[in-house]
């Protein structure tokens, strides 16, 4: 088994010295200007007390925001997409800063958010009215129907005053210059010369969020995970085969179990290294993996247990499922849980990478004897969940450590 988690100590030579990563890309002036900018320092509180708001406010939005994507069937392959990208920033630079590039939008977003939620208040508590005046006075009666015609005024209102602000920019005080906006948009829709700044807006909008690249990214990351873990997962679950009787299926379980640690100990440091090389192809080398782990074990010790006992509440969860319409409460826990697990393995990719040489054999070896039960433990709880979860033989097959933080089974529950 010591195979399965070291790489054998060759003989140094300047040729074992891993190549330069790639250098992370520094932010356009429109990044910026979207986002809450650089610190302001210490000696201007208020700028600083501010600049912290945003910063907090942006970091939840970005919660919110990857939630929502992924409890939506297929969006969800664009969550894991916004979730490898920060990781191959930390593993180039080796900054655990560099790993929210979504920072730069995200405040600006959630003004967005917030302002369209608050136009909903009014327009929910009016659709809770028409509702129980159609009930008591019935759908045709003349003051339902006025009230049907204000409720609609009002979602033509707010929509339009929403777009206005949007289109503007989305700023704090974009909200509350309704005229200015109507103006701007005037002659950004009328002139050729505005029809220019607003599609460089769009433009520059795209430029910071990527759709299509984090989606690319999210899908390769999505298939490179999946074709590690079928084999071992499919082991895994074979002894709750109805002939479960048969002791071959035990036996294979067993197996299963056993094919599952050095997966488990290589799988993370791989998806980083498929994000960071650019291939596909690459996460199946498993010769770095194994490198990165010679040269930098405890790191890579401890990052594994954090990443393992995050994810470990996950499962817990799925013992007695939520409604498929409860999804979105429960997928911020999982963006919250798995996050920072992924950014601390990126920076162990990044030292392992920067290291020349495997650490002492000694100490590798003592490392080896702690993680090899640890990971066997953690594969069997795997094994066990099939029998305590209502999920049956999907409980182990969705791995949130590596396929994106859905619980997919769940999606076609509706009640």
């Amino acid at each position: 088994m010591s195979i399965l988690l070291n790489e054998p100590e060759p003989a140094f030579s300047p040729s074992d010295v891993p190549p330069p990563l790639p250098s992370t890309p520094e932010p356009s002036p429109s990044e910026l200007q979207l986002g809450p900018g650089a610190f302001p320092g210490f000696l201007r509180p208020f700028a600083s007390l501010w600049w912290g708001i945003k910063s907090l406010f942006g970091t939840a939005t970005i919660v919110a925001v990857l939630a929502i994507l992924a409890a939506i069937p297929g969006l969800n392959i664009l969550t894991l997409g916004y979730l490898v990208e920060p990781q191959k920033r930390v593993a180039a630079s080796g900054k655990l800063r560099d790993g929210f590039p979504l920072m730069v939008f995200a405040p600006r977003l959630g003004i967005i958010m917030f302002f369209s939620l608050l136009f909903l208040i009014p327009l929910r508590f009016m659709a809770v009215r028409v509702n129980d005046a159609a009930v008591i006075l019935g759908a045709n009666d003349p003051r339902t129907l006025r009230m049907m015609t204000v409720l609609a005024i009002m979602k033509w209102l707010a929509g339009i005053y929403l777009l206005l602000a949007i289109s503007y920019g989305g700023s704090f005080s974009s909200f509350f210059r309704p005229v200015r906006n109507l103006k701007w948009f005037w002659k950004a829709t009328m002139t050729r010369p505005g029809r220019t700044e607003l599609s460089a807006q769009i433009e520059t909008m795209l430029d910071v969020m990527k759709p299509f690249h984090h989606f690319w990214l999210g899908l390769k990351a999505f298939l490179g995970a999946v074709l590690w873990l079928a084999i071992p997962s499919g082991m895994l679950v074979a002894v709750t085969n109805p002939e479960r009787d048969n002791p071959v299926l035990g036996v294979v379980s067993f197996l299963g179990v056993l094919l599952m640690i050095p997966v488990m100990a290589w799988l993370p440091l791989l998806q980083v290294h498929q994000a960071v090389e650019g291939r596909f192809v690459s996460v199946f080398s498993i010769r770095t993996a194994r490198a990165i782990i010679a040269r930098v074990p405890l790191r890579w010790m401890l990052a594994t247990v954090v990443l393992y006992a995050l994810t470990f509440p996950l499962y817990l969860a799925k013992i007695r499922l939520l409604p498929g319409d409860a999804m979105l409460l429960i997928t911020p826990f999982f963006i919250v849980l798995t996050y920072p697990t992924r950014l601390l393995m990126a920076w162990v990719y990044h030292q392992g990478q920067q290291r020349p040489a495997s650490a002492f054999f000694l100490w590798r070896w003592l490392i080896k004897l702690v993680m090899v039960p640890a990971l066997g433990a953690y594969c069997f709880f795997l094994f066990l969940t099939p029998f305590v979860s209502e999920l049956g033989r999907s409980a182990p097959l969705e791995n949130q450590a590596f396929l994106g933080p859905v619980p997919y089974a769940q999606w076609g529950r509706s009640k």
